[in-house]
């Protein structure tokens, strides 16, 4: 064989050996790769889309669904605050209200006042109240500590999307004070109008405790809407999602602060609603949870027993029914959660002095002195001229302990001032001479000139004319019992 041949040869033969092999390599290699990405690839199961739904529809603290809430950030339009928010901002939270409890007063305020306007609407409006529940005209008011929410609910008239944007998204924007502008037109009805709110600011006094507020409102014009911010330069505004779930009215949630977690106990939130709110003319219902003993059956351990005749089967039947009505029974607690009505105590003092029996005057004094005597004497007058007001003085049957104390404080008196039915204050030395501090009883105008945050009043001689009308009834009131005498 030539040299040539053989060099030919030999390369077929190493050739032939080693495609073998090279394929087999190959599909090793195949295999191992599509192993490789098989393990990383998650084939889909038919239970995972079930869980998907069922993660879809689990409800988050703030009452919306993971489904909701991906709708409300895809849909919410962001909006600014048409004025300085960060530094109003400021001086509300730092400067404006000087106690923290005032952002319930101005809360359970702003609901009566669009409860006073869903009533005004509903007399040139037939079926503007609605029915059932939606008719009923209350607030209610329910904390969660929990989820850290305080909720606060009114029947009210409601918003529309405009009104969140205008009414909300302004500063010092009133949309009491611009209902009222509009029943200029008709003076007849709006001087029954008797609202509370005026300068705009009141709602805002919730970021004294909350970082987020949720607003939600439905009005009989409009879907229902869900307003939210968190005090910044910016608020949301969006459709919700879940549709009408108020029937009318608004809702707003309270997110609290970490250090602000007091008011959610039911305890504080009932002093401050009796303090503040307690003859708001509609009814108050706070959400209570109570422990309450019980008596139970005490549960009969199965005996066995062996066959017995018919004679001792009358007996045993017998004594069962002996047993059934002596069944021994035990106390135990339970919790009970309920809506429990705080403002029971209804402002006598608005009503006409003839239409009140002397037993509602003693009452009336019991629950605002917390004195459980008699008054010794009360009168019941309306003082009208250059300040309109109302007030019902009450002499105690037993005079104060320290009643001629020169270190008294004359600031803390026990004549409580209200504006509209909106307890103000009890410590101000420019009501009564000092003299008089004894006297207990209630002051309540619609003229006196308040401050921003209804917590102060402004320099003004409406003041001396109350004070000297009162000073003047307390002396006939004596006078009238030195005759008696």
């Amino acid at each position: 064989m030539k040299v040539e041949e053989l060099l030919v040869f030999t390369i077929l033969v190493a050739a032939v050996c080693y495609m073998p092999a090279t394929v087999a390599e190959e599909q090793t290699h195949t295999t191992t790769t599509l192993e490789a990405d098989l393990k990383g690839v998650k084939v889909p199961l038919k239970t995972d889309d079930e869980v998907v739904q069922r993660e879809e529809q689990a409800m988050a603290k703030d009452g919306f669904s993971v489904a909701e809430k991906k709708v409300l950030e895809e849909r919410a339009e962001k909006f600014t605050f048409q004025a300085e928010v960060n530094r109003l901002m400021g001086i509300i939270i730092n400067s404006l209200y000087s106690n923290k409890d005032i952002f319930l007063r101005e809360l359970i305020s702003n609901a009566s006042d669009a409860l006073d306007k869903i009533r005004y609407v509903s007399l040139t409006t037939p079926g503007a109240l609605g029915e059932g529940e939606t008719a009923q005209l209350e607030i209610r008011i329910k904390s969660d500590p929990k989820g850290k929410t305080l909720t606060i609910t009114d029947r009210g008239v409601g918003m529309t999307k405009q009104d969140l944007v205008n009414n909300l998204g302004t500063i010092a924007q009133s949309g009491t004070k611009e209902f009222v502008k509009k029943m200029q037109d008709t003076p007849d009805d709006a001087s029954n109008m008797n609202l509370i709110g005026q300068f705009g600011v009141g709602f805002y006094s919730v970021f004294l405790v909350a970082d987020k507020v949720t607003v939600i409102s439905k009005h009989n014009d409009d879907k229902q809407h869900i307003w939210e911010s968190t005090a910044n330069d910016s608020f949301t505004v969006v459709e919700d999602p879940r549709g009408n779930t108020l029937g009318r009215g608004t809702q707003i949630v309270l997110h609290m602060k970490e250090d602000q977690e007091d008011y959610l106990n039911t305890d504080t939130l009932r002093n401050i609603i009796r303090r503040y709110s307690e003859f708001i003319n509609y009814p108050i219902y706070l959400w209570t949870t109570k422990e309450v003993e019980k008596e139970v059956e005490e549960p009969e351990e199965p005996k066995e027993e062996a066959e017995k005749s018919d004679d001792e089967k009358v007996k045993v039947e017998d004594e069962e029914e002996e047993k059934k009505e002596k069944k021994k029974t035990k106390t135990v607690k339970e919790t009970v959660s309920e809506w429990q009505l705080i403002n029971e105590t209804k402002p006598i003092w608005t009503r006409p002095a003839k239409e009140i029996t002397s037993e509602e005057y003693v009452a009336f004094y019991k629950s605002i002195s917390r004195d459980n005597n008699e008054p010794l004497k009360y009168i019941h007058f309306l003082g009208e001229g250059e300040v309109d007001f109302k007030a019902i003085l009450y002499i105690p049957s037993k005079a104060p302990e320290n009643l001629f104390d020169p270190k008294k404080d004359t600031k803390n008196t026990a004549l409580k001032l209200y504006v509209r039915r909106v307890f103000i204050t009890d410590s101000m030395d420019d009501l009564m001479p000092k003299y008089l501090l004894f006297l207990k009883g209630v002051v309540d105008s619609d003229d006196l000139p308040l401050n921003v945050s209804r917590e102060v009043f402004q320099q003004n001689k409406s003041l001396e004319v109350i004070k000297k009308k009162l000073v003047r009834k307390a002396i006939a009131l004596f006078q009238s019992m030195a005759e008696d005498f």
